[in-house]
């Protein structure tokens, strides 16, 4: 019996979950200069309330490498940021994401950590296993350790990703 090319690519196609790639489709425009930001400050009332936490403001948007086989729905980069409560620094740090179904896997560059990214209506929720990231002034404290393990990032103007 011989089995067509083409009937093996559609079994396979088929066979894929239809929600495979939405996290790089939700955060990826027609152009570079439409790629959506995603971004959460927190109020003082918020930070009050929860005073394990550090993180005042956070940020997430697409980043457009020259790599590319970092730039498809199936592997591709992103830039995360935030401020911390009693620190003048700013910390960013690019992360490597896989697609793994719904949601993506991220490794920040120079082992800066892991976090997850899963799509909740307009908003990305970001689940840090472990985030340390360089800043101007040396490194963040990891995340992970603080009250900072879970974000719900919600669409924000392209000034909160700078």
């Amino acid at each position: 019996m011989r089995v067509s090319v083409n009937a093996c690519l559609a079994v396979m196609l088929l066979a894929a979950p239809a929600h495979a790639g939405q996290v790089y489709f939700r955060l990826s425009g027609r152009a570079p200069a439409s790629d959506p930001c995603l971004g959460r400050s927190y109020d003082e009332a918020h930070l009050r309330r929860n005073p394990r936490q550090k993180v005042t403001r956070i940020h997430l948007r697409r980043e457009r490498v020259s790599v590319p086989d970092e730039n498809g729905a199936e592997r591709f980069t992103v830039r995360i940021g935030f401020r911390l409560r009693g620190d003048g620094d700013a910390y960013a740090v690019n992360g490597i994401c896989t697609t793994n179904g719904a949601a993506a896997d991220c490794a920040g560059e120079g082992d800066a950590g892991e976090f997850q990214l899963e799509l909740r209506g307009d908003d990305v929720r970001v689940s840090v296993e472990r985030l340390e990231v360089e800043g101007a002034h040396g490194s963040s404290p990891d995340l992970a350790a603080s009250d900072d393990r879970v974000f719900l990032l919600r669409p924000a103007p392209l000034s909160a990703c700078r």
